[in-house]
């Protein structure tokens, strides 16, 4: 089961659309989820709540987290946190690898290219909560949790709203 925590996103809409092409069961989770395809398995949650996150990741091989927060940074402290911790306690507790969609945020200025061996230091404080996400997943990696970190810094493709290419 792959589950996608954040769906109805851009980002969700293009894993969805992948994983329905290679025939994988899919679960979307969101606040108000919708199907893209008959088969799609729908959750609602709340990802601030952690019993309704291990509820949705129950069963789950692979969990995507592609979800959004409102773009403020008070929200963004106040909540990325909780949301991560929840996430990471979920994929724990039901022996799901965790594949995060990050921005760059937490790398700050980088004058060339953006590699795996690129440092973090976030120059916002957005970028300070991205950095910490980091970090919490880090730890969990060197504790076992397998965990997949996937950067960009914009939207792209056909039908992203956002994207330079549409």
């Amino acid at each position: 089961m792959h589950t996608i925590l954040g769906a109805n996103g851009t980002i969700a809409r293009g894993v969805t659309e992948e994983l329905y092409k290679n025939n994988q069961k899919i679960r979307l989770v969101s606040r108000n989820p919708k199907k893209m395809h008959d088969s799609d398995e729908l959750v609602q949650a709340d990802l601030l709540d952690a019993a309704q996150t291990s509820n949705a990741i129950k069963g789950s091989d692979t969990v995507y987290l592609v979800t959004g927060l409102v773009y403020k940074t008070k929200i963004w402290q106040e909540q990325w946190p909780v949301l991560m911790q929840n996430v990471i306690n979920g994929c724990k507790e039901h022996g799901a690898r965790l594949l995060f969609f990050d921005n760059v945020y937490s790398y700050g200025l980088v004058k060339g290219p953006m590699t795996e061996s690129t440092p973090i230091n976030p120059i916002s404080k957005k970028g300070e909560v991205r950095a910490g996400l980091v970090e919490m997943l880090m730890s969990e990696m060197k504790n076992g949790l397998p965990v997949i970190i996937a950067r960009a810094a914009d939207f792209y493709g056909s039908g992203s709203p956002l994207s330079f290419f549409e």
